[in-house]
């Protein structure tokens, strides 16, 4: 039997506070096929999700939304 390995990106978002330091509500938003993909795409969702948020609850909690690319090996027979 032989395997492969397929290396996947995924998109997880991050809401943190500048205040204390702390990130909290983490979303896991998408699966990519590279590197490239997934971090265009963590902009524009980074951005899109920053829109929904109360501005004076951003601007008391210096919010802003953190974004990482965890890269994932899965093995195909």
């Amino acid at each position: 039997v032989s395997f492969s390995l397929v290396i996947k990106f995924i998109l997880i978002l991050h809401l943190c506070s500048s205040l204390t330091g702390e990130c909290f509500d983490n979303q896991t938003l998408s699966e990519h096929d590279d590197h490239y993909s997934c971090v265009m795409n963590g902009y524009v969702q980074a951005y899109t999700s920053l829109q929904t948020l109360d501005i004076t609850d951003i601007n008391e909690r210096k919010l802003a939304i953190r974004f990482e690319c965890k890269e994932l090996k899965i093995e195909k027979i």
